[in-house]
């Protein structure tokens, strides 16, 4: 079995990079999804320069700041260039499309000169609104991947993938159902386990499953924005759980990136036998 462990938010805050960088360096994030507008993409840029073997997805929440002057984009920003849409849902539906490409497009350019790279991937899909119309052609202009997933989302929905992409079985691995996690509410986190999640995977299956975690340490910033707080810091301690580590080296679980799934690369291997770790096969 193969598998992918992306770290989403990243960018988030800096404080928040501290606890995902962790479980780069003492877990097992193989990948990790930026938001590219937020206050901590600076300094997850600079950081992941070192991790050349992290693959990078775009994570479009724009919960941040426009990256284009605001001005060019009115219909997506409030009057202090916040993206308007963090709590109003259907502010999506009133956005300008040639205003929401404009910016999309500034993401990335802005990616490709702090980071050196561009994202590999897109995993955001699946709502109509015409600033995923927006991010779709983007994603097509600059050759990110996206609808490669299979399977069930957090929604109870079905999950589709590209045609071209059906051979690749990569899977999305929801625990929705798991005993260990009842939600990501705070209140519940003491029924929040999900390095334990994650070991109810089925370690003989021919498939690449894709495991999502917000591993991350907290600041004002994440506590006044985000719903999900507590989480964070837990999802950090699972992914460098000496406990998981261990059954992922027992199993034969083989970690990729993203690139190594859709790709045929071995980029993430190859790093673990450079540095002789016990995880390499």
């Amino acid at each position: 079995m193969r598998l992918i462990v992306r770290a989403d938010d990243v960018g988030y805050t800096k404080t928040h990079n501290d606890g995902t960088f962790k479980t780069i360096e003492e877990g097992i994030t193989t990948s990790c999804d930026l938001m590219l507008d937020c206050p901590g993409f600076e300094d997850a840029c600079e950081r992941l320069k070192k991790y050349p073997w992290i693959s990078i997805g775009w994570h479009t929440h724009f919960w941040g700041y426009s990256v284009s002057d605001p001005s060019d984009v009115p219909s997506m920003v409030d009057e202090n260039g916040k993206f308007r849409f963090r709590h109003d849902r259907e502010a999506l539906q009133k956005i300008d499309y040639d205003e929401a490409l404009k910016e999309c497009t500034a993401q990335i350019e802005r990616c490709a000169k702090l980071l050196g790279r561009i994202p590999d991937t897109w995993a955001m899909g699946g709502f109509k609104n015409p600033l995923n119309a927006a991010i779709q052609t983007v994603c097509d202009q600059y050759g990110i991947a996206y609808d490669f997933l299979q399977g069930t989302g957090y929604d109870s929905k079905p999950i589709y993938c590209k045609e071209e992409y059906i051979p690749l079985n990569i899977w999305e691995y929801t625990t929705k159902g798991s005993r260990f996690i009842k939600s990501l509410k705070a209140e519940d986190i003491d029924q929040y386990f999900p390095a334990d999640a994650l070991m109810e995977i089925e370690t003989d299956s021919d498939k690449t499953f894709m495991f999502s975690r917000h591993p991350g340490y907290l600041d004002d910033y994440v506590m006044a924005e985000s719903s999900v707080t507590l989480p964070r810091v837990k999802d950090v301690e699972a992914l460098c759980d000496p406990r998981l580590i261990s059954f992922i080296k027992q199993n034969r679980i083989e970690l990729i990136n993203h690139r190594d799934a859709l790709y045929g690369t071995h980029e993430y291997q190859d790093h673990l036998k450079s540095i002789n770790s016990d995880l390499a096969l």
